[in-house]
């Protein structure tokens, strides 16, 4: 699938992955995962998910630790983890495989892929089947599709607790915002193409969302660009902002105080929130407003709407500069076991 045709089938996907994902759960034997210290484990925009999915599980009362798969494979009992949660949409990373044949006896796996009879998914206890719809190299379905999973997943290991989003809304708010996402990209592609490079920013569920959006802006675009958790970035990688760089930050009312205050130092600035403070106008700042999270829900389901915007801006600037559509320049030949 084209790159920006995956972007636009997000919402069909996750109606069709949620269908899927809740009916598993409905009969899948989790006690070996519950009141567990979890591992969660991952590479590349798996692990990003990840990260958006922890705040929620913490949330939950879980107690859960995010995992490379390269470094839980080195940790082996340091790590103290008592289930692993291991995330692989193909069930090809070279680093999970290794994480899960180096587990010590009696650490309960459970694969959330998108491939049952891949390596991941055979080497695991249990698997949890995504059935994704068919995606482009450079995951966007995938991405989106897997952090609704570990929601769901968390869902199930928590019962009693309030649900991580209200799922059709979710749904229905990502097929709204993905037209408004490229419209965005479209607005910008002027000033977005001179850019020297990009930091992109976001603490709490959003940690992931910056994660995933660098990924996308290298993956895609070939473009430099950066992550950081929203607190660390001002502990000094923020001296280095100013006119040239493009800051894309998610998230609240520090994000806002951020966005502007960079704007303010020259920056061009896209700040994606449901902040309600956000929106005042400013020379260099450029909002996307994201909805208010339904009540009862937690705000787990921003992770999921705060990439939209990363992801168009990415497509846009992939297409201007003319690159081959979700082609990688550069071939590993030691993190994909086939």
């Amino acid at each position: 699938m084209r790159y920006i045709e995956a972007v636009r089938a997000q919402g069909k996907n996750l109606r069709i992955s949620r269908s899927a994902v809740s009916g598993q759960l409905s009969s899948l034997d989790l006690a070996p995962w519950r009141d567990r210290r979890l591992g969660l484990v991952g590479m590349g925009a798996s692990a990003n998910a990840i990260l958006s999915a922890l705040r929620s599980y913490w949330s939950a009362g879980l107690t859960a630790v995010p995992w490379l798969g390269s470094e839980l494979s080195q940790a082996g009992t340091a790590a103290g983890v008592e289930a692993v949660i291991a995330v692989s949409q193909g069930g090809e990373s070279a680093e999970i495989i290794a994480a899960l044949r180096d587990l010590p006896d009696g650490v309960a796996s459970l694969a959330v892929t998108d491939a049952l009879e891949s390596p991941v998914g055979r080497l695991a206890r249990a698997a949890l089947d995504l059935e994704l719809l068919e995606d482009s190299n450079v995951r966007t379905i995938g991405y989106t599709g897997t952090v609704q999973g570990l929601l769901l997943l968390r869902d199930a290991l928590a019962p009693g607790h309030a649900p991580a989003a209200e799922w059709d809304w979710l749904a229905d708010q990502v097929d709204e915002l993905v037209p408004a996402a490229e419209q965005l990209a479209g607005r910008l592609l002027p000033t977005l193409r001179g850019a020297g490079s990009f930091d992109l920013v976001g603490s709490g569920v959003h940690a992931g969302t910056a994660a995933q959006g660098a990924l996308l802006l290298r993956e895609v675009a070939k473009l430099p660009a950066a992550a950081y958790e929203t607190y660390q970035y001002l502990h000094g990688p923020i001296e280095a902002a100013g006119p040239g760089l493009v800051l894309l930050v998610t998230g609240g009312a520090r994000e806002v105080k951020l966005a502007e205050s960079m704007a303010d130092a020259g920056a061009t600035v896209v700040l994606v929130t449901a902040a309600a403070t956000a929106g005042a106008s400013r020379p260099g700042l450029t909002v996307f407003p994201l909805p208010a999270a339904r009540p009862g829900t937690q705000p787990a389901a921003e992770a999921i709407l705060g990439i939209l915007p990363a992801q168009a801006i990415s497509g846009a600037l992939a297409d201007a500069a003319g690159l081959p559509d979700g082609e990688f320049r550069y071939h590993q030949d030691d993190t994909k076991v086939r």
